[in-house]
């Protein structure tokens, strides 16, 4: 038996492929408790009493804000610990609170958990992704980390086909007459949720620690100075308390100043926000879901609120990196082709998550689906989604050979085919063209993944890699699932058009593709 105290390089071809393939399901879970809401809506709608918007908080902010976060730290955690260590806990704690959310009783006990999956599943992505890369060399990385983002796909689809499958099997069990008193939404949790338990103790007894930068043959050890610096990422969170801790570290005064001065404007700024999209919605929309000191708490408010917090929040902790890590912080958040990958994949999330929170409840309310279609839909995303993924990872390995630069061609060409099809999907009344537009969207949409991503980390270093994909998932997360999700939401209570609101969405398509080949342009500047 293989046990997490061996530290070796990084093996056989079959056991790095085994090691992917148990990654790949490791994701997949990872998107089955997250996604598992999508296909839940309607019976989450109706037994907790809420409306579009208030899905659209729980699925995008009250996730988004936790998972991108949280993120950060744990990044820091791989790249100065054990990384299989990391994963373990993290897929134990995402597992065990998906379980529990088949017994809430309130939406706010549902939002509390709902963070907890957040935090939990923070820490999966930056550490396979830094094990994955020392099994994998530089020339098979696009595939294989392709490889791994095709269990975003299977992953939502396996939580449609889950979800459906089980609200189609006990809407035939009478009233009060299914296996212990469970509606279906709260087995559909609990199947959800107890496998990720099992593979945790799976990948605790069979996956090895690779050496450090072992696929380069530069071998290194962990980077004990990053686990120092997580106390004050954490302390980064708290408002106020961030630019003393900036102070405390030695930030320059001008950093200092900025901060300062964002924390001061974020609140007038939220405030803003807030009174202008309240009058969207109708008085019933905006019922208070918690109470503070006897100050109502609604969804728009808590939406915007949070999202600020999380602006703060990562404005401050990519301050610090800059003191306590100026080599990261270089190759990084002061490297222009990061940057702008990494935001246009966050832009391009807002599109993606939008679509994906709401396809069922669309399908469903517009052209009649039920339950069982939950399945088709999880079996398209499943093959479209997963075999997109990875079709755009080979093709960014092909094309790589006329330049770094040319891979993101495919992901430029791939955002645009992704828009055309959604539109096809959102503009007809047919239920086969429905699900063949979708197979179409989603092909196309998953190709940005493998070509963004690889050379996102081609950027970094092998100390960097954990710091990288947890910036990178920052910005995929704060960016597109904190705003996507919930401004579909906002705009389908306003106008009660939520195909019209999906639409809306593919706006970001164009500006994602803009940053795409804004980063393109500059890799091939440097010829």
């Amino acid at each position: 038996m293989v046990t997490l105290m061996d530290e070796r390089g990084s093996g056989s071809p079959a056991y790095r492929w085994y090691v992917l393939a148990l990654f790949t399901l490791v994701y997949v879970f990872n998107f089955v408790d997250r996604q598992i809401i999508v296909i839940l809506g309607p019976s989450l709608k109706a037994a907790l009493n809420v409306g579009d918007a208030e899905l659209g908080l729980l699925f995008g902010t009250a996730f988004a804000l936790f998972y991108a976060l949280f993120g950060l730290p744990l990044a820091r955690l791989v790249d100065g610990w054990r990384r299989v260590t990391t994963l373990v806990g993290g897929l134990l704690v995402w597992s065990a609170t998906t379980t529990l959310s088949a017994f809430v009783g309130s939406y706010g006990q549902l939002a509390a958990l709902r963070t907890c999956v957040g935090i939990g599943e923070a820490s999966a992505s930056p550490a396979a992704f830094s094990i994955l890369q020392d099994y994998f060399p530089p020339q098979r990385r696009a595939t294989a980390l392709s490889i791994y983002g095709s269990g975003i796909y299977i992953g939502i689809g396996a939580a449609l086909a889950i979800g459906g499958g089980i609200l189609a099997l006990w809407a035939k069990y009478p009233e009060g007459g299914a296996p212990l008193g469970l509606a279906g939404w709260q087995a559909a949790y609990l199947a959800a949720g107890m496998p990720g338990l099992i593979l945790a103790i799976l990948i605790a007894l069979t996956v090895r620690e690779p050496t450090r930068g072992a696929s380069e043959g530069t071998p290194r050890a962990p980077d004990r100075a990053a686990l120092a610096g997580i106390p004050v990422d954490l302390a980064l969170f708290v408002p106020g308390l961030a630019t003393l801790v900036l102070r405390r570290i030695g930030a320059a005064p001008g950093t200092v100043r900025r901060h300062l001065a964002l924390l001061v404007a974020l609140p007038f700024a939220t405030l803003a926000i807030v009174l202008a999209t309240d009058p969207l919605l109708a008085p019933a929309k905006r019922v208070a879901i918690a109470h503070i000191l006897g100050v109502p708490l609604t969804t728009n408010f808590v939406q915007w609120v949070a999202l600020a917090i999380g602006i703060h929040a990562a404005a401050g902790w990519i301050a610090a990196l800059r003191v306590r890590a100026p080599g990261a912080a270089a190759v990084t958040v002061d490297n222009p082709v990061f940057r702008l990958l990494a935001i246009g994949g966050g832009v391009v999330s807002i599109a993606g998550y939008g679509m994906a929170t709401f396809v069922f409840v669309y399908g469903r309310e517009t052209l009649g689906l039920g339950p069982a279609d939950g399945i088709v839909l999880g079996a398209i995303s499943c093959v479209a989604g997963g075999g997109g993924t990875v079709l755009g990872g080979v093709l960014a390995d092909v094309t790589r050979r006329y330049g770094r630069w040319a891979r993101l061609n495919v992901a430029i060409v791939a955002v645009f085919a992704a828009a055309a099809g959604y539109v096809w999907m959102l503009t007809t009344g047919s239920v086969a063209q429905f699900y063949a537009a979708n197979v179409v969207a989603l092909t196309a949409l998953a190709m940005w993944l493998g070509p963004v991503f690889a050379t996102g980390q081609e950027e970094v270093g092998a100390a960097e890699r954990g710091t990288a994909t947890g910036l990178q998932f920052l910005a995929t997360n704060l960016i597109g699932l904190g705003l996507g999700p919930y401004c579909v939401g906002l705009a389908s209570d306003a106008t009660g058009h939520l195909g019209g609101a999906m639409l809306m969405s593919l706006l970001a398509v164009p500006v994602a593709a803009a940053l795409f080949w804004a980063a393109a342009q500059k890799l091939k500047a440097r010829g």
